[in-house]
């Protein structure tokens, strides 16, 4: 928990939201948590909201949210790895500096800790967020306090993939999704700064990183940019805006992975519900299961709110695993699953 202090301060400084030692709070304006706010529905078990009947192509009539572990501070980024009935999901505590893996058989397990690397001396704070694979089944990490992106390789080893746009420093690279040429695009908001004087930048950035190492900036005009996600057929790259302005944008993707103007997707700004746009999974129908107010919001590929799974605890993101129609939930202290009848997109 040598982590916690620090970057509780850093909610306070950079949002105005305070949490306590349990780290029950990330990040954002307004709502927090990487996303979300502090509070908790007075739920104890989930739910799902049936907004369009579209959804019950999507989710069985009598799907039901399940909690598989528990006890964790802040959780993110989860990722799947390995096959339906092999695999297991990895998924990041932010205060805890840990990476930890979860399989049905073996339940809970440490994967990574430390995360953080204070010889780096980024005056971030925090473990790593979100998580992918790269092309060659390799794990990628967004490490929040590193601010950069990092790769274990075969050995072990860490090694930096980006830390750095016109020779500053990156804020805290937040989450990352590969496109089939081999780049990766990843947002950059300023959460795991230890103070608002530690950014170099002086604005929040989507970027793409190059197989070379390249790294370009797309755009620069969103307040929080936080999940990030393509479309199935790679031409729309969809990117959460964590702040009190709730809306999810699409942005085209041209031949050269450049990105045109974006447009607003879904805006939530008017929800009542606690929570806000945060890191999310696409299924094989384009559909976003979304992290946002009052849970997982389902966004048709149209940007319809299509209906919403409220979880006890407001979740942080989503990923899809076991043989696609698994959709599991990471929110606050503990992990989540319900079962899909669309298959999702994996790394």
């Amino acid at each position: 928990m040598r982590q916690v202090a620090g970057f509780c301060a850093c909610l306070i400084l950079v949002t105005g939201v305070a949490c306590d030692r349990g780290g029950s709070a990330e990040d954002t304006g307004g709502p927090v948590g990487d996303a979300q706010e502090s509070s908790s529905p007075a739920s104890t078990s989930g739910s799902v909201d049936r907004l369009d009947p579209r959804l019950d192509a999507l989710l069985a009539a009598d799907a039901t949210v399940e909690q598989v572990a528990d006890g964790f501070a802040f959780i993110e980024g989860p990722v799947w790895v390995g096959g339906a009935d092999d695999g297991h999901l990895l998924f990041s505590d932010i205060p805890e500096d840990t990476v930890y893996r979860w399989s049905e058989s073996d339940g809970t397990t440490v994967f990574l800790n430390p995360v953080f690397l204070p010889e780096l001396e980024t005056n971030g704070v925090g473990g790593s967020n979100g998580l992918t694979q790269d092309l060659e089944g390799r794990l990628v990490l967004c490490e929040h306090g590193n601010r950069r992106v990092a790769r274990i390789e075969a050995d072990g080893s860490r090694v930096t993939l980006a830390d750095r746009y016109d020779g500053k420093r990156l804020n805290s690279p937040n989450d990352i999704v590969y496109h089939s040429s081999g780049a990766a695009f990843f947002t950059d908001p300023p959460y795991g700064l230890a103070s608002p004087e530690a950014g170099e930048l002086g604005f929040q950035g989507i970027y793409r990183l190059d197989p070379d190492g390249t790294v370009t900036l797309l755009a620069d005009g969103m307040s929080r940019p936080n999940g990030i996600g393509l479309s199935p057929d790679e031409t729309t790259l969809y990117v959460a805006n964590s702040d009190v302005e709730r809306v999810w944008m699409a942005y085209p993707v041209t031949d050269d992975l450049e990105v045109g103007a974006g447009r607003v997707l879904l805006d939530l700004s008017a929800s009542e519900d606690p929570g806000a746009p945060d890191g999310f999974a696409v299924d094989t129908l384009g559909n976003i299961w979304a992290s946002g107010p009052g849970g997982v919001v389902v966004i048709s590929p149209e940007g319809d709110h299509l209906g919403t799974v409220r979880t006890p605890e407001l979740p942080a993101n989503a990923a899809f695993g076991n043989d696609g129609h698994t959709l599991y939930m990471t929110a606050r202290t503990g992990l989540y699953r319900i079962d899909t009848l669309v298959g999702g997109l994996m790394p």
